[in-house]
């Protein structure tokens, strides 16, 4: 039984350790994608999270205990599911709280709104 992992290369930070290649009989006539290669990348491609984790800027975000429970409490019952029965299996935090935001953007109007209703509450 062959590991999994074989293909994945080393994560030590220093990067200096080789990555062990499986041995072909002769490595210099294979193109650089074959077709196995080729299937794998288009995999990861629909697969993977829709963009890189260099492409992410880290903000704060500050909000009340209760309100982040609620929030981490719907993402676990209404939209985790919901990526699985669309095939999603390898959700990023870092899509989640892209998507969170984008939906805000798309309801800016409310802010004020709701800012005024949580002072009233208080």
């Amino acid at each position: 039984m062959t590991n999994p992992f074989d293909d994945l290369g080393s994560d030590d930070a220093d990067g200096d350790e080789p990555v062990d290649e499986p041995a072909t009989a002769d490595d210099s006539s294979q193109s650089e994608t074959t077709p196995s290669t080729q299937a794998r990348d288009e995999k990861a491609v629909s697969t993977g999270p829709a963009f890189e984790y260099s492409d992410v800027r880290q903000k704060p975000l500050y909000a009340r205990g209760e309100t982040w429970d609620n929030l981490e409490d719907e993402l676990g019952i209404v939209v985790t599911p919901e990526l699985r029965r669309m095939g999603i299996r390898d959700d990023e935090t870092r899509e989640v709280h892209d998507a969170l935001l984008k939906v805000a953007l798309e309801h800016i109007d409310e802010v004020p709104e709701q800012i005024r209703k949580t002072r009233r509450q208080a």
